[in-house]
């Protein structure tokens, strides 16, 4: 209201809706997970050939899903539907789970949910990308709205030498 004079401006109701929605979206502070492999000790290296294991190391509301929140008629919730690992060679691993952690004791096995062997030595920087859909519902209107983080870490893959003394 300026002088007296009143001005009205009408919006879309669904771009309004989805208006809201990005605002709540932003609110819920979603952030990157923290990437869990094998091998576990800070500073130790994978084999070739030997399988690396891949999960989620603190998969909770912010990291993983399902995060919910509702304001000015709109609600949303948005989860994780899928991990692109990216594994540092041109390679990448599809996930549809937060992986297996792997735990002493379980062998030199595949993870039995997401994981990759790497078959030469060398120094990997892997991502970890989650693919995040945001499900959002109101004033008669929904959408989906998506949403990628991701996180980085450097694996050293070295290979065993087997040597015979006779």
């Amino acid at each position: 209201r300026s002088g007296g004079d009143e001005m009205w401006i009408w919006m879309d109701p669904g771009e309004a809706a989805e208006s809201v929605a990005r605002t709540l979206l932003a609110r819920l502070q979603l952030k990157p997970f923290t990437i869990g492999w094998t091998p576990l000790q800070a500073g130790a290296i994978g084999i070739v050939g030997v399988p690396t294991w891949l999960w989620v190391q603190n998969p909770d509301r912010v990291t993983w899903g399902p995060a919910t929140i509702s304001a000015g008629g709109v609600s949303l919730t948005a989860r994780v539907e899928s991990i692109t690992w990216g594994m540092g060679n041109g390679d990448d691993v599809r996930c549809t789970s937060k992986g297996t952690p792997w735990v002493k004791g379980m062998g030199a096995e595949p993870s039995p949910t997401c994981g990759y062997t790497y078959r030469e030595q060398g120094r990997y920087t892997v991502s970890a990308t989650a693919h995040w859909l945001a499900r959002w519902s109101g004033y008669g209107r929904s959408g989906v709205i998506p949403l990628s983080l991701s996180q980085e870490r450097t694996l050293e893959v070295g290979e065993l030498q087997v040597i015979l003394n006779r």
